[in-house]
């Protein structure tokens, strides 16, 4: 298998967008997996994932020494499914499969904490409490840039008519970017949260500044 020199300048550039690209002998593309950041719960901690798909290998790359496939491995080793059975193609939706679980365990770490934000908004709110509620936010914009384009990298790989995916496949590749339109309506589903949430915040501490406007209003009298 020959890599082409742009595939290459591909997999070592940082933030490359997910882009299918054909060549004679293989398919190459790159995606972002996403995971909370153990030292800062505020931020995602990214990874570009890229992968290489021609006839008989899938070759994955990816920028640190992370392990994103624990359950692929397993099913590999132990021979679970049909993964042993079906080509290369049908590992690499596996591997696809298992970073969008990812972006699935990351959205619902996200929807606990709007449910907490969301008691504490209710009962007493503080400066820090709007602060979380917008760094919950930018989390959600975050991982929408991310699964956006995968969702479109899924289309083109499941309309694909490279001899390198097989037909029977493709609804598995189908699968997976209705698990991306489905991260995608949660994610606007728990921004509308956050949203309402902060307009609350700033209906509660107008009430709370009325209340004292009327105790110093009283007093004055």
């Amino acid at each position: 298998l020959t890599i082409d020199k742009l595939t290459v300048e591909d997999i070592y550039k940082e933030k490359h967008r997910p882009k299918l690209e054909e060549y004679a002998s293989y398919l190459a593309f790159s995606v972002r997996s996403a995971l909370p950041d153990e030292k800062n719960t505020f931020n995602l901690d990214q990874e570009q994932i890229s992968f290489i798909l021609s006839k008989h290998y899938l070759i994955s790359f990816q920028e640190k020494s992370s392990d994103h496939f624990v359950n692929v491995r397993e099913r590999i080793e132990k021979n679970k499914g049909k993964i042993r059975v079906k080509g290369p193609d049908f590992l690499l939706f596996r591997m696809l499969e298992a970073i969008t679980d990812n972006y699935f365990e990351l959205l619902e770490q996200i929807t606990e904490s709007t449910s907490v934000l969301e008691f504490r908004v209710t009962q007493r709110p503080t400066s820090n409490t709007l602060k979380e509620i917008e760094l919950e936010k930018r989390k959600l914009m975050e991982l929408k840039k991310i699964v956006s384009p995968l969702k479109e990298l899924t289309s083109q790989l499941e309309k694909s008519h490279s001899h390198l995916i097989a037909s029977d496949n493709h609804y598995y590749f189908s699968d997976l970017k209705e698990n991306c339109l489905s991260i995608l309506e949660e994610i606007e589903a728990n921004k509308q949260i956050l949203d309402g949430m902060n307009n609350l915040y700033y209906a509660i501490q107008g009430q709370r500044m009325n209340e004292i406007m009327k105790v110093l209003t009283i007093i004055s009298a």
